[in-house]
């Protein structure tokens, strides 16, 4: 394991068989190359001088399989789980996912902000991971943009009526009747698969 790690670390890093050997101050790319193809090993001190050069755990160059490549999604900002908050569209950074939870869609993940819908288990500070689509089916969870504001909230549909229901009994649910629905852009931005918890 640890042959394939090294190799594919310094292949990502883009660095020569040299240039590692000379931060490890060897004379010679030929004990990297020894390594790499597993007719040696180096003690303990080097690799964690290799790991730390990595930004990787001795624990993971060691044991796991660096080169399988874990899948990202975005963090597209916060969505009010209250009343409507300005949707932020910038990218504030990723969060891993298992690679089946990446499959059949497009996904990004929102921050959680206000707690209407805490008898749902959803949190401020949680994030929610969202696979983009524009309809629910009835009692589903979903981010929905009201005019140029986002909230979390149970859809209902009801003859022509739209309601967004909190689950929190402090909040009242949004109700838009087919008049209010002209007025106002209502759109469903996606489906909440589930949240994670940020202690």
């Amino acid at each position: 394991m640890f042959s394939e790690n090294l190799r594919y670390l310094r292949k990502q890093a883009q660095h020569s068989q040299e240039y590692l050997a000379k931060q490890l101050n060897y004379k010679s790319f030929t004990t990297i190359q020894k390594w790499e193809d597993g007719t040696s090993k180096p003690s303990y001190a080097v690799i964690a001088k290799i790991a730390s050069i990595y930004n990787v755990s001795v624990n993971d160059i060691m044991e796991k399989d660096l080169t399988i490549q874990i899948p990202t999604v975005p963090i597209l900002g916060t969505v009010r789980g209250g009343e409507p908050i300005f949707a932020q569209q910038q990218i504030q950074g990723y969060e891993p996912v298992e690679p089946q939870e990446t499959n059949n869609g497009e996904y990004f993940y929102l921050e959680v902000v206000g707690d209407s819908m805490k008898d749902d288990r959803i949190l401020p500070g949680d994030i929610l991971y969202v696979r983009k689509q524009n309809t629910l089916n009835n009692g589903e969870i979903g981010i929905v943009l009201v005019d140029d504001e986002a909230t979390v909230k149970r859809v209902y549909f009801k003859n022509n009526t739209l309601i967004l229901q909190p689950s929190n009994d402090n909040y009242q649910p949004l109700v838009f009747d087919e008049q209010q629905l002209q007025q106002h852009q209502v759109q469903i931005l996606g489906k909440v698969i589930h949240n994670k918890i940020r202690y």
